[in-house]
C-alpha cells in the first residue's frame, strides 16, 4: 500500500528517460539495462519481452481487482494522481482512454515511469508536480480522476480534494488507507501521524515520514462531500485495500485539454 521500502543509493539523473537506441534488439537490452540500474521500484509492471519491474507492490494482483477501474474507458481523458511507475496510467490507456495525464511529486518516480513508457510505447505523459498544483488553466479537465493511495500522504487532504474538483468534469475514484477507532465508526474521525508510520514490505518495515492523516470510513465520505462531489458510494470496503470510494462531479462535461493560447503566462 505504501511506497517506501529499502532503497540503495539513488542515481543522480533527470526525471526523463534518456534517448533509446532504434535497433529492436539493442532497445530491449537498453530497457533491461535501465530497469536494472534503478535502485528501487514501487510497482511490479510487466514490460515487453518478459521483463517485470522489481517492485514490491503488485497492483495487478493486490489492487486492480478491487479498485473498480472501469473496463471501458474509450474516449476518456484520464488523470492519474500519484502515478508512481505508471501501472494504472498504462492500464487506463489499454482500456481505451484517449489521453492519460499522470502526475507524481517524486522525480525518481517520473524517471522510472518514462522507462516503462518507452518500453511499452505508451503515449501517457507523466509530469513532476503536486496534486495542489492542479488547475483547469494548466491541466485542463478530466472525465476520470484516479486518486489511488495518495490521500493519507497529504498534509492538506481537503485542499487536494478541492483541487481535484476544479479539474474533474466526470468521476473520481479514490482509494485510501483508513483508521477505525472503536466507538467512533458513526462519526467523522481522522488520526494524525505527525512523524509518519512504519510501512513497506512485511519483511522490511521502515519509517514512512509521508503518512499524515488516516481517516475513518465516515470521514473519507464526508471529506469527498465537503469538496463538492456528489453521488458518493463505497465501492470496496476490504481489509486488503482499506476503502475505495467513487463520486461524481456536479459538472458533467467531456474532459478537455487546456487551451495553449490561454496559458498562465498570457
Amino acid at each position: 500500500m505504501f511506497r517506501f521500502g529499502k532503497k540503495k543509493k539513488q542515481r543522480e539523473t533527470e526525471p526523463h528517460a534518456p534517448v533509446a537506441p532504434k535497433d529492436e534488439q539493442s532497445f530491449d537490452a537498453w530497457i533491461r539495462e535501465q530497469v536494472e540500474a534503478e535502485s528501487y521500484f514501487f510497482q511490479k509492471i510487466e514490460l515487453p519481452g518478459g521483463l517485470v519491474t522489481p517492485g514490491w507492490s503488485d497492483p495487478a494482483v493486490d489492487k486492480l481487482p478491487f479498485y473498480h477501474l472501469p473496463e471501458d474507458l474509450t474516449g476518456m481523458r484520464v488523470l492519474d494522481i500519484g502515478c508512481a511507475e505508471g501501472f494504472f496510467s498504462f492500464e487506463a490507456e489499454a482500456r481505451g482512454a484517449r489521453e492519460v495525464v499522470s502526475i507524481d511529486s517524486f522525480p525518481d518516480s517520473v524517471r522510472r515511469f518514462n522507462i516503462c513508457k518507452a518500453a511499452k510505447g505508451s503515449k501517457a505523459n507523466a509530469y513532476l508536480c503536486n496534486v495542489y498544483d492542479l488547475s483547469e488553466k494548466t491541466m485542463g479537465t478530466f472525465d476520470l480522476v484516479l486518486f489511488y493511495g495518495v490521500l493519507y500522504h497529504l498534509r492538506h487532504p481537503l485542499l487536494a480534494l478541492e483541487r481535484i474538483m476544479s479539474v474533474c468534469t466526470g468521476r473520481m475514484l479514490l482509494q485510501t488507507a483508513i483508521h477505525e477507532e472503536p466507538g467512533l465508526s458513526d462519526r467523522s474521525f481522522a488520526r494524525f501521524h505527525p512523524f509518519g508510520i512504519e510501512s513497506g514490505p512485511p519483511e522490511d518495515r521502515q519509517l514512512d515520514p509521508t503518512v499524515f492523516w488516516l481517516p475513518n470510513r465516515e470521514c473519507v465520505r464526508d471529506m469527498v462531500a465537503h469538496a463538492g462531489f456528489e453521488e458518493i458510494e463505497t465501492l470496496c470496503d476490504d481489509d486488503r485495500v482499506s476503502i475505495v470510494v467513487g463520486a461524481k462531479s456536479p459538472r458533467q462535461e467531456p474532459g478537455e485539454a487546456p487551451d495553449q493560447m490561454k496559458a498562465p503566462w498570457c
